[in-house]
């Protein structure tokens, strides 16, 4: 029995490490790049840990979301439709994930998840917010455009057509 535990939870580690590696590259040349350039107007650079953390988070997000049923309603028509739609399942859940990672601190401190809420619409640097999650987005298409080409193509045929025989 634990070893069919450990080796589901290892399938499901070997599952989510292409996008956790993806991600936390990807996070990481953000972290690089924009925070040169905020610390030059006195804005902090996000922590090496954090990008860790949330590389991790989209992982799971996205392990989370691969097990809904409704996910690959479009698995017979071209891959177009199934990159859209996996793709905004993944933003919804992130986005999701991102309001209560930002809420619940806030319900914590107020004790009253509507003056919570208030304090959150009011304190919240949108612009911000706004600009990282067009970024996720950005990210998950382009994740799940190759994930999809894997499943259409076949993950063979694609390193052969990438890297030859």
């Amino acid at each position: 029995m634990m070893s069919r535990i450990f080796k589901r939870i290892m399938d499901e580690a070997l599952r989510v490490l292409p996008a956790v590696i993806y991600f936390f590259i990807a996070f990481n040349l953000f972290r690089l790049t924009f925070g040169q350039m905020f610390t030059h107007v006195g804005i902090p650079c996000t922590p090496l840990l954090s990008t860790i953390i949330w590389a991790l988070i989209i992982g799971k997000i996205m392990i989370i979301a691969d097990h809904l049923p409704f996910l690959n309603i479009f698995s017979k028509k071209p891959l177009i439709y199934n990159t859209l739609w996996r793709t905004s399942v993944y933003f919804i859940f992130s986005f999701l994930f991102r309001v209560i990672e930002h809420l619940v601190p806030l319900v914590r401190h107020h004790q009253d998840i509507a003056v919570a809420s208030q304090h959150f619409l009011k304190e919240m640097w949108w612009a911000r917010f706004w600009t990282i999650q067009i970024w996720y987005l950005i990210l998950l298409l382009v994740f799940v455009v190759f994930q999809e080409l894997v499943r259409g193509v076949g993950r063979d045929k694609l390193r052969i057509m990438f890297f030859g025989r």
